[in-house]
């Protein structure tokens, strides 16, 4: 997961509109009517996704769509404004879609769960940020997300690195320290180990220096950064400078970038980070038919798009699994009662279930930096005991 900070975002936001809310208006009784809220302006930009999604629902209308109906795909920007957010859901709501699909709004879970539950509104989510994504009755993300990503990244270290001292550091958003903790004890008790240093902040630009001097007289043998790719490299070009250069760097999805890459490969570290589902830097087989519906929707070969194309995959079955009228009632009752999915891009099954809370996807797979690129360590995804 990672945002993206684009010059043109006006334009974007004019393109997409035409690729992808082309022909919504009010829809009729022979349309199936989905919803979805992402950056299109602002600064957390995810049009990757809806564009990703808009493919996988083309492909089905073309072949026939759903029960003779087609889906048609009502995406709103939110800007990232979470006054925006909360009045896109309630327009879409007013449409009359009956499910959302494709999310990838970091203010969508916080600001919209209880309209959600109010309206019974059932979400399959692209990208899940916030702990109340993975904690409400109504959402169901198909990424693992940072909490459980946190757990599989530590696990890594301690399991197939064999670091024992291991240290980290965790910027803590607003609402999310439970959550971090929770999977800071998961790791805890699932390993054995305790971290040698635990380092939280709420500062969102920090001088690295200061904690890299605790961690290296602590003798880390591994630390775990949580912070995305503009903080990431002058926190690894610190470290460098510091001489840590015998230590494991483990970093979460949002410095999984190409970007990333090309920083700091250089610097000659041992880097390591977590992918949320089959790695996207990887041709691999699983990545195929993903890879396709991005070329074909015009949309960036990202993890985001991943989401995109995911949610909107098992949005697709859900609904091919109704038999009578599709509405929002019969969608909410398909999600309750469904088969889990199986899909090679995520190592747990995806389900919506009954449940209160849903955090389906527990998998997930490590990269390490490899000179200037990304590389697959191991085939197989970790996978968190629930």
């Amino acid at each position: 997961m990672r945002a993206h900070h684009k010059a043109g975002a006006v334009l974007a936001s004019a393109t997409l509109a035409a690729s992808v809310l082309a022909g919504c208006g009010s829809g009729s009784d022979d349309t199936i009517k989905i919803g979805g809220i992402v950056g299109i302006t602002g600064t957390f930009i995810t049009e990757e996704v809806a564009k990703t999604a808009q493919r996988v629902f083309d492909d089905t209308n073309d072949a026939g769509g759903v029960n003779g109906k087609k889906i048609e795909y009502l995406v709103k920007d939110d800007a990232g404004d979470p006054q925006r957010t909360a009045q896109v859901a309630r327009e879409l709501n007013d449409a009359g879609v009956v499910a959302m699909t494709g999310s990838a709004s970091f203010t969508d879970c916080d600001v919209n769960d209880a309209f959600y539950r109010e309206q019974k509104i059932s979400s399959i989510m692209a990208v899940g940020a916030s702990p109340k994504c993975y904690d409400s009755s109504q959402i169901a993300p198909v990424n693992v997300g940072p909490f459980t990503l946190m757990t599989a990244v530590l696990l890594h270290a301690s399991q197939k690195l064999g670091d024992k001292n291991i240290c980290n550091l965790t910027v803590v958003l607003p609402g999310s320290e439970d959550a971090v903790k929770v999977a800071l004890d998961k790791w805890q008790r699932l390993s054995g180990l305790k971290l040698k240093v635990n380092e939280m902040t709420t500062e969102q630009n920090i001088d690295p220096v200061p904690y890299l001097v605790k961690f290296k007289q602590a003798g880390c043998d591994a630390i775990m950064y949580n912070t995305s790719e503009n903080m990431v490299v002058p926190f690894l070009t610190a470290a460098k400078t510091q001489g840590m250069t015998d230590v494991d760097y483990l970093l979460l999805a949002p410095s999984y970038t190409d970007g990333v890459a090309k920083a700091v490969g250089p610097l000659g570290l041992s880097i390591y980070a977590g992918s949320e589902f089959e790695p996207f830097t990887s041709n691999s087989l699983a990545n195929a038919k993903w890879r396709d519906a991005v070329t074909r929707g015009g949309a960036s070969a990202t993890a985001f798009s991943q989401g995109g194309y995911l949610s909107a995959k098992f949005m697709v079955d859900v609904l091919k699994s109704i038999k009578g009228e599709i509405n929002r009632n019969s969608v909410n009752e398909a999600l309750k009662t469904m088969t889990p999915i199986d899909d090679p891009m995520v190592g747990t099954p995806f389900v919506f279930g009954p449940e209160g809370v849903h955090a389906p996807n527990q998998s997930a797979k490590i990269v390490a930096l490899t000179g200037l690129k990304w590389a697959v360590v191991d085939d197989t995804f970790i996978e968190i005991p629930a």
